[in-house]
């Protein structure tokens, strides 16, 4: 099964196991003096296991260029740290390579470019933070810090390196005739514009010898007007190559100020968006670059993608990135067939890093780190869990893994909770995909599954549990509406739960969150009129992530859903709704059905009544706060291994 991605490949002087990469990431997990820190090892480790290729995120190079929080590889006494991560890949085989580079524009605290005289950075940079041109020498210099942070890599053990060439950073921007406009022997021609990466690459091998590989990263698209298009991205490609690199590692961009799900080819694709979105470009690159290695990019998520990709000749390997942060054994699982826990592409993990700076973390998975086993209890307890969403269902399963007798009881002929109408949009596409691994994982576990059961305070004390742990999930609000309780009024879930049965309705949804917008869209396209009413300025203006509703919000306006901001909902009649619009003028929309889509309310007195009715008892997810995935699954987890 998968004989291409688990086909050996010659990375320079290398041999990798597979195609398998895991892709440079970085976790938000860092010393202040900038060695490695445990977090990521253990995140490295965690995700070794048949891993063909594990690639590092970011590396600083320079300690006097850029002020921006990385790890080190600047100085000889980050080696013991860095050896410390080598080993951690290499002990199960994997192959580690050190990505290096400088942050340069990218950089918020100390800026510095190839050019300055560019309108784009007159627009984006103001005062203090006014980016600095390097002079010729200064190029030069870290052009040597570059071939020492590889020596150091080599000290501790690295199997190669990959040049950071791509996004906003130092290297790329010298390929980008946007960006680079010096008139030295850096810029004008496309000679001169290569020669900076070529002479980092030629410094390496003079110090580390031929024979160590060198990985190369870089925008194949850099889409900003006068950037990189294709045909000078396959250009670049060729002239790397000429240069006997281990593997080019191809990437989209446009600005690190730029959301990258807006991106003409975007390499983190959002939820709403399709799988393996660069492999137009690994696939032209590839066929122009005489058998350099060549690594795509774009949501890559599953094993049978994956290999069709290879076996098709489109990449000859394929990076791997939120699918490992999901399911740490990606590639052990994938070699074996085993059940793969679906990333969503939600974004969370790139949020809390990027925008939050924090510890990375996960919706789904709720120990990403991979270092915490779940232990056997010494102490056998009886576990009721009632309500079979995704927070009773991990906390079913992760009691039951400790060795406690589980029994799940859900008052609905299916588990899933929320995820079973949050999965109906054929737009969100892994939704689905998460939905089935629940009800999997519990089928093939020890839980004894109870549906169609309403359970009561009296049932509760009857079974005598020793243990009860409430995630019965919560209720629709219903606003206060003339008319909401009318026969054609329904609540989004319902509305998503059925959707097949509406067409050629004129449908109005109250609420621009993203359950209305999503249930809109869907409801779209199942061929009905639909209009959105919003008492806010926006839609889904209280949704964190923009990567994602801007592009949700993009859909709706291209597949022409009606929206109203800034309105109220005044009245509903059987055949039309009244509303309030932005500028107090009463509307009357033309409605079939109205779907109230305004969010949800938690249950404390049923809740309450329940927990009492068992001495150790606890309530988790949306009863006790409507909330994420995240924050039902990792709750479920805890209580679930708390026992």
């Amino acid at each position: 099964m998968f004989e291409n991605l688990f086909s050996p490949i010659k990375l320079g002087s290398v041999e990798v196991r597979n195609r398998i990469a895991l892709a440079p990431m970085g976790i938000g997990s860092y010393n202040d003096d900038e060695t490695i820190t445990d977090d990521y090892v253990s995140f490295i480790k965690g995700r070794s296991k048949e891993t063909g290729l594990i690639i590092t995120t970011g590396t600083r190079v320079s300690s006097k260029y850029g002020k921006y929080k990385l790890n080190g590889a600047y100085d000889d006494l980050f080696i013991p740290g860095l050896s410390r991560l080598a080993e951690a890949a290499q002990s199960s085989g994997a192959k580690i390579f050190l990505q290096i580079g400088t942050l340069g524009r990218q950089d918020p605290f100390e800026p510095y470019v190839t050019s300055l005289n560019i309108p784009i950075y007159q627009e984006q940079w103001e005062g203090d933070k006014k980016p600095k041109e390097l002079k010729n020498s200064q190029i030069k210099e870290i052009i040597e810090e570059f071939v020492d942070a590889a020596r150091r890599a080599k000290e501790a053990g690295f199997d190669g390196i990959e040049l950071f060439g791509s996004e906003d950073a130092f290297i790329s921007s010298f390929m980008c005739p946007c960006l680079n406009k010096r008139e030295d022997e850096y810029g004008g021609s496309f000679e001169n514009m290569m020669r900076l990466p070529i002479d980092i690459i030629d410094g390496i091998k003079k110090v580390c010898g031929r024979d160590f590989p060198i990985g190369f990263k870089f925008n194949a698209i850099h889409d900003i007007e006068d950037g990189i298009d294709l045909d000078l991205g396959v250009k670049i490609a060729r002239r790397i190559s000429r240069e006997k690199i281990a593997y080019i590692h191809e990437f989209s961009f446009k600005s690190w100020d730029f959301l990258m799900s807006t991106f003409k080819y975007p390499p983190m694709p959002n939820l709403y968006q399709p799988r393996n979105t660069t492999i137009d470009i690994s696939e032209k690159i590839k066929s122009n670059v005489n058998g350099t290695p060549v690594i795509a990019v774009g949501g890559i998520l599953k094993p049978d993608e994956a290999d069709k990709i290879i076996g098709d000749k489109k990449a000859d390997l394929v990076a791997v990135g939120r699918a490992f942060i999901a399911e740490n054994m990606w590639a052990y699982n994938a070699s074996r067939v085993k059940r793969i826990r679906p990333c969503i592409r939600c974004h969370v993990c790139h949020n809390e890093v990027a925008m939050h700076e924090k510890l990375i973390v996960c919706s789904i998975n709720p120990d990403v780190l991979a270092e915490d086993d779940i232990k056997k209890t010494e102490s056998p307890r009886k576990v009721m869990v009632v309500g079979g969403g995704p927070g009773g269902i991990t906390a079913a399963i992760t009691a039951s893994r400790r060795g406690h007798d589980v029994s799940l009881y859900e008052k609905d002929p299916c588990l899933g909770g929320k995820l079973i109408p949050g999965s109906v949009p054929d737009f969100k596409y892994e939704f689905l995909d998460l939905l089935n691994f629940f009800r999997d994982e519990i089928e093939e576990s020890n839980v004894g599954i109870i549906t169609n059961k309403e359970i009561t305070p009296d049932f509760i004390k009857g079974n005598q549990p020793d243990v009860l742990i409430a995630a019965v999930g919560a209720e629709p609000i219903i606003p206060g509406i003339t008319g909401a309780d009318s026969d054609n009024v329904v609540c989004a879930t319902d509305a998503l739960n059925n959707a097949d049965s509406y067409s050629d309705k004129k449908i109005v949804v109250i609420g621009g969150g993203d359950v209305g917008c999503e249930t809109a869209l869907l409801l779209k396209r199942k061929g009905n009129e639909v209009t959105i009413v919003e008492m806010l300025d926006e839609l889904m203006k209280e949704e964190e992530i923009k990567h994602n509703t801007v592009i949700l919000e993009k859909m709706l306006t291209n597949e022409g859903v009606g929206i109203y901001t800034k309105s109220t909902a005044i009245e509903i009649k059987s055949s039309n709704i009244k509303i309030k619009d932005s500028k107090d003028n009463i509307v009357e929309i033309p409605a079939d059905i109205v779907v109230i889509a305004v969010g949800f309310k938690s249950q404390p007195e049923n809740i309450k009544k329940l927990l009492v009715a068992c001495k150790d008892s606890y309530a988790l997810g949306d009863c006790v706060e409507p909330g994420r995935l995240k924050q039902a699954i990792s709750e479920g987890y805890r209580i679930g291994k708390m026992i």
